[in-house]
């Protein structure tokens, strides 16, 4: 025998015999019936009447009224066995997890999260910002005057390029167009976070002149812009089109040509000196003044 309900139902069948037809037969009603095939003994009634289900069972088949009480007996005393297992698996959960543990492991979580914020501000305090300098490689040679510096640094934290502070997005990126001197350059490139912590790159760099069609600016305006003793941030515009956008470096320079207008805007008109069309209109202000959109052209000085 395999089990109790497995056994009643093959001499049912055996027999031909419908669940119903049984039930008319032996007077057990059909769905206790179907509980006691399918072993399903906690929704059937007391065992004293189980047992007398049993007994009516056993004379219809002509089997041991025993062998199937005994058999009901083994299956229904392993089924309270895991009853008792699961009733003692929920009550040591609810032991484990009271409102006093649910609240002590709250104060535990927010104290392992204190710590970190703390240990990640001491970290901050501590520890230089991050820096990544992508161009330009160190030993670059260029062409002419104007070199790309970019790369990342610690979102928030302060960036300047030999002194000049300059744009860090949201990301922490920064991407500037620096015009350097002729010969050999210098860039220094440091971040600072609010801590004060700062972190250094610096590269080498070797500026050729570029080669100039004498021919083509005879023709044209000419404006010269001299970079010194600071640096400064230079917008320069030649006939609409933009020319110049970004910092120059003390010592630096940059001649701008066009048919008919240049405009010029600087961060630091002390540290700007002009000379248009040959003629030297030295310094444009005071230093750290701003001037934006000097107008040079055909006709007018600045204005």
């Amino acid at each position: 025998m395999t089990t109790l309900g497995d056994f009643l139902k093959q001499e049912r069948q055996s027999r031909g015999l419908s669940i119903k037809e049984l039930s008319d037969q032996t007077h057990i009603k059909f769905g206790f019936l179907e509980l006691l095939e399918s072993s399903d003994y906690l929704k059937l009634p007391a065992d004293v009447y189980v047992k007398g289900f049993l007994k009516n069972l056993a004379g219809y088949f002509n089997v041991s009224e025993r062998d199937l009480t005994e058999q009901y007996d083994r299956e229904r005393l392993g089924e309270r066995k895991v009853l008792q297992s699961n009733s003692g698996d929920r009550k040591r959960f609810s032991i484990i997890f009271t409102p006093k543990t649910a609240i002590l492991g709250g104060v535990i979580i927010i104290f392992f999260g204190l710590l970190f914020y703390l240990g990640f501000q001491v970290k901050s305090v501590i520890t230089p910002p991050f820096l990544e300098l992508k161009e330009p490689v160190e030993g670059l040679k260029v062409v002419g005057t104007s070199v790309i510096v970019s790369g990342t640094t610690e979102v928030g934290a302060e960036l300047t390029i030999n002194n000049q502070e300059v744009l860090v997005d949201s990301t922490g990126n920064f991407n500037e167009n620096l015009i350097i001197s002729t010969g050999y350059n210098v860039l220094e490139v440091i971040a600072r976070n609010k801590f004060g912590r700062s972190s250094k790159i610096i590269r080498g760099i070797q500026a050729e002149q570029e080669v100039k069609d004498i021919s083509k600016t005879e023709q044209q305006i000419n404006l010269e812009i001299s970079i010194n003793p600071n640096s400064a941030w230079i917008y320069m515009e030649a006939d609409g089109v933009v020319v110049q956008r970004g910092t120059m470096l003390a010592g630096s320079n940059k001649t701008v040509s066009a048919g008919s207008e240049i405009l010029l805007t600087t961060s630091n008109a002390g540290s700007t000196k002009v000379v248009f069309n040959g003629k030297d209109l030295g310094v444009l202000g005071r230093e750290g003044e701003v001037l934006r959109q000097l107008e040079f052209n055909q006709n007018s000085q600045p204005k």
